[in-house]
C-alpha cells in the first residue's frame, strides 16, 4: 500500500506491510539480548535498542558511525516512563501538556531537561532528552511486549540516505542486526518533527521539521500563552541521522 505523499500527525502514514507475532517476539528477545534491531514506524523506517542498555547503544553508535555527541530520540509506551527521564518541573509545564495533549501518540519528537542519572549515551551529554509517544501501532506492540523504552534512530549510516523497507535494511545492515521487522516508508515520507521545549524562557524551538506541521504547533502553542516564542533553528530542514 502506497502512503499518500501529505502526513500529518492526525493521519499517520502506512507503517507495516505485514508482520506476525513471531516477529515481535524476536524483536523483544533481540532487544532484551542487547541486540539491535529495525522496525517501521508512522514516520520513518527505524533501528532499535533497549533504551537502559548501554553495550547496545554504543553498537547502534558503532552501526550507524554516529558521533555520541548527537543523543537519541526514546519510544515511549506511555506518558508514565517520562517520569524515570525527564525533570518533573518541565513535565508540569502548560506548554509541554498542551504538545502532549495535542500531538501524541504521533510523530512529535519533544526534547526537555533530562534527569541527572539519565546516561550521557542517551542526552548525547547535553542535560536533555529527546522522547517521543508513537502512533504506530506496531511500535505500541512491540514496546508493551518488551515493557520498556526503546531508542530510535533513522535505518541509515550517519549522512547516508534513509533506507525505506526492510528489503533496503537487510540488503545494507541486514548481517549487523539481531532482527527486522517487516515494513516500509515511502520517499516522501517525514521524519518526526522535533521540538525543544524551555519552560523558563517561555521559548519554544524547532530544532527539525518533521510531519508535523510548523502551522499547527503554532495554532497548539498560541492557545496556552499568544506571547510564546516559536524559535526555528539553524539547521531545521536537516535530514535524520
Amino acid at each position: 500500500m502506497k502512503k499518500s505523499a501529505k502526513k500529518s500527525a492526525l493521519n499517520p502514514g502506512n507503517d507495516s506491510l505485514s508482520h506476525s507475532s513471531n516477529d515481535i517476539e524476536k524483536a523483544v528477545a533481540v532487544l532484551q539480548s542487547g541486540g539491535v534491531i529495525a522496525h517501521p514506524t508512522e514516520t520513518i523506517f527505524g533501528l532499535g535498542v533497549a533504551a537502559n542498555n548501554s553495550k547496545a547503544l554504543d553498537k547502534l553508535l558503532e552501526i550507524k558511525s554516529r558521533s555520541k555527541a548527537k543523543g537519541f530520540i526514546v519510544l515511549i509506551p506511555d506518558r508514565t516512563f517520562l517520569f524515570d527521564m525527564v525533570q518533573a518541573t518541565s513535565l508540569n509545564s502548560s506548554l509541554v501538556q498542551a504538545l502532549m495533549a495535542k500531538f501524541w501518540p504521533g510523530p512529535l519528537t519533544l526534547v526537555l531537561p533530562a534527569l541527572p542519572e539519565v546516561s550521557p549515551r542517551l542526552t548525547g551529554g547535553g542535560g536533555f532528552i529527546a522522547t517521543r509517544h508513537s502512533s504506530s501501532p506496531l511500535v505500541a506492540e512491540l514496546l508493551a511486549a518488551y515493557g520498556g523504552a526503546v531508542v530510535s534512530t533513522s535505518a541509515n549510516r550517519s549522512g547516508g540516505p534513509a533506507l525505506l523497507d526492510h528489503h533496503g535494511v537487510k540488503k545494507e545492515l541486514g548481517s549487523e542486526l539481531g532482527c527486522i521487522i517487516p515494513g516500509s516508508s515511502s520517499e516522501s515520507s517525514l521524519a518526526s518533527t522535533v521540538l525543544m521545549v524551555e519552560e523558563k524562557l517561555n521559548k519554544v524551538s524547532l530544532l527539525r521539521s518533521g510531519a508535523v506541521p510548523i502551522a499547527d504547533i503554532k495554532a497548539a502553542l498560541q492557545v496556552v500563552d499568544p506571547l510564546v516564542d516559536l524559535v526555528v533553528h539553524h539547521g531545521a530542514e536537516t535530514p535524520p541521522q
